[in-house]
C-alpha cells in the first residue's frame, strides 16, 4: 500500500508524439509487470461522489486538500478489484489501495457499503466510515487503455492513457458493450508522470520533444461534466 505523496505530473499528446516517447523509453523502462498486451491494458474505474458532489467541487474550487474514492478492475474482469482512495495535497499526490471480492464490489456498487468494522483493510474501513456518515454514491465509469513504464531510479512511472471515454451505467462495469462516451478529441491521449523525489536527468532529456505542454486534467472532473 503507497503511504508517501508523490509527484504528478500530465500532458495533452498526441499519437505522434506517443509514438516517439514509445520508441525513446522501451530501452529505458521496464513495462510494467500487469501488461501483458504489447498495446496495453483496459483500466476501468468507478468513482464515487456524495449528493453534494463535494469531490467535485473541491476540484473547481482548488482546494489544496482533496479525496477521491473509486473501485477499478483491469481488462474487463474481476479476478482483480482494487478499492482505491486519491489524496491530493500541495501539487502532490498519494494512493491508498486495498483488494476485494466481487461481492464486496457488486455491493458497494448498489450503494450498500458494509458497515465499518476493524477487521476490515483500512481503505475499505474509511470508505465504508464515509459511506455511513454521507450520502457517498457510485457516481460515473472511466475507461482508458493504459501502457505502463517504470524506473526504479526516483521510483518514476510513466503511463500512456489512450481512449479515455466515460459512462453512467454503473451496473455495467465489466460489461465489454457498455456504451462509453470519449472525454477528449480524436487521437488526444493523456501522458502522466509519477515519481517521489527526483527524476534522472537521462529519462527528462528522453522525455524532452521540445513541445509538451502540462495539462491540469481530471479523467473524474472530466467525465463529469457538463453536470
Amino acid at each position: 500500500m503507497a503511504t508517501d505523496y508523490r509527484h504528478e505530473q500530465k500532458y495533452l499528446v498526441t499519437d505522434a508524439q506517443l509514438t516517439l516517447l514509445r520508441a525513446r523509453l522501451l530501452p529505458l523502462m521496464r513495462r510494467d509487470a500487469h501488461q501483458t498486451a504489447p498495446d496495453g491494458y483496459r483500466v476501468r474505474s468507478v468513482y464515487f461522489d456524495d449528493l453534494d458532489n463535494r469531490f467535485l467541487r473541491a476540484n473547481f474550487e482548488g482546494l489544496d486538500d482533496r479525496v477521491k474514492f473509486r473501485l477499478r478492475a483491469y481488462d474487463l474482469s474481476d479476478d482483480r478489484i482494487l478499492l482505491e482512495t486519491k489524496y491530493k495535497h500541495g501539487g502532490l499526490s498519494k494512493k491508498e489501495q486495498c483488494a476485494v471480492s466481487r461481492a464486496v464490489c457488486d455491493a458497494l456498487l448498489s450503494g450498500h457499503a458494509p458497515a465499518p468494522n476493524r477487521s476490515q483493510p483500512p481503505p475499505l474501513r474509511r470508505f465504508c466510515l464515509a459511506a455511513a456518515t454521507s450520502t457517498l454514491r457510485p457516481v460515473v465509469v472511466v475507461e482508458y487503455l493504459r501502457e505502463a513504464f517504470a524506473c526504479p531510479a526516483g521510483n518514476v512511472r510513466v503511463t500512456f492513457d489512450r481512449n479515455i471515454a466515460s459512462s453512467p451505467h454503473i451496473g455495467r462495469l465489466f460489461d465489454p458493450a457498455c456504451p462509453m462516451t470519449p472525454l477528449l478529441p480524436p487521437h488526444a491521449h493523456i501522458l502522466e508522470v509519477k515519481y517521489d523525489e527526483f527524476i534522472p536527468d537521462y529519462l527528462v532529456q528522453t522525455m524532452d520533444l521540445g513541445d509538451l505542454m502540462q495539462a491540469p486534467f481530471s479523467k473524474y472532473v472530466y467525465s463529469r461534466l457538463p453536470l
